[in-house]
């Protein structure tokens, strides 16, 4: 939620965020009046202290169970308004499958916010099983029993200060020189959600409360091969890419992109967020994650020890594909 502190700290909002990770603050945020408190999520009763009375406006990334949401739901009375980050993955299809059953969905088209959702059993959240149960138990407590709460489902959220850069791999192939791409299921549309219309989104809740499920995404989805391509360019190099089948490992050709599944986003577009597109957005994580990488040897990076990200393994890939996919030399930047 980097991008939507900011924004809202440059509207002339004074924002307090808690966390656990102090050396994952922008150092931009001492120049915006940001203040930052040491507080986890699961420290209800220090997050609640920070509540108080109440607040005008209270925005929670961290809600993933249905207690949560019943903490949720209780601070948001004192809120002029609440903002919850829920997720896509909270849906299912016809059949009652969903984005980690065994067996994929399939969706009729963009997925509007009236589709079903998963039921709760109890899951523990930090299960293929549980986590879009759980969110989606969450979901309902808040609908049910919170006041003004805006409830956004994003999909594979992208853009500077996010935790999981997906599109690490593709972005370290060019670093080091490559100049092929192994791809896998190039022809999958996935929804993607930049974390700026995430802040616009957030924004026109705040400037409108209510009790709300929006949909979040950019606009424009493209094939997932149109995406690894415009990660490549923004990183300044072009990619030859080589479709790979079933018969390789998994992670041979794998893409951070990995289903076909749109999001509906005309309730969004309705409140007046008009979304951009990937290829409009995708240049600033870019340039983010280029900006904080540390190279440590030849194909060795270290990121920010609170950043997620695979790396490409080229010694698998050479086996499978021969030494077309290793690296001819790091890239110049």
């Amino acid at each position: 939620m980097c991008s939507t502190v900011g924004q809202l700290a440059r509207d002339g909002w004074q924002v307090t965020v808690t966390g656990r990770r102090p050396d994952a603050v922008p150092t931009e945020w001492d120049e915006l009046g940001v203040r930052f408190h040491a507080v986890d999520r699961g420290n209800a009763a220090g997050v609640g202290h920070l509540v108080g009375a109440g607040l005008d406006l209270l925005v929670d990334g961290r809600c993933y169970t249905p207690e949560q949401a019943h903490e949720l739901s209780s601070w948001s009375r004192r809120c002029g308004s609440t903002v919850m980050l829920s997720a896509k993955a909270v849906y299912v299809d016809a059949r009652g499958r969903h984005l980690n059953s065994d067996e994929p969905p399939r969706w009729d088209g963009p997925t509007a916010e009236s589709q079903p959702t998963m039921p709760f059993h109890g899951e523990d959240y930090a299960s293929r099983e549980g986590y879009g149960a759980n969110k989606a138990e969450a979901e309902r407590v808040l609908l049910a029993s919170g006041a003004r709460v805006s409830v956004l489902r994003p999909s594979k959220i992208h853009g500077p200060g996010v935790r999981n850069v997906r599109e690490w791999p593709i972005i370290q192939r060019v670093l080091d020189g490559c100049t092929v791409l192994p791809v896998r299921d190039g022809d999958r549309v996935e929804a993607t959600t930049s974390t700026a219309v995430l802040a616009d989104a957030v924004r026109a809740c705040a400037s409108a409360p209510a009790t709300r499920l929006l949909n979040v995404a950019d606009a424009d989805p493209q094939p997932a091969r149109q995406l690894a391509a415009l990660v490549a360019r923004a990183a300044g190099g072009e990619l030859r890419q080589v479709e790979v089948g079933a018969s390789l490992p998994p992670a041979v050709g794998r893409l951070p992109w990995t289903c076909d599944n749109t999001l509906d986003t005309h309730a969004l577009t309705d409140l007046g967020v008009t979304p951009a597109s990937f290829a409009d957005t995708v240049g600033q994580e870019v340039n983010w994650i280029i900006g904080v990488a540390t190279r440590r040897g030849r194909r060795a990076w270290q990121l920010p020890g609170w950043i997620e990200a695979e790396t490409p393994d080229y010694e698998t890939e050479a086996a499978w594909l021969g030494a077309e996919v290793a690296p001819a030399g790091p890239a110049v930047w």
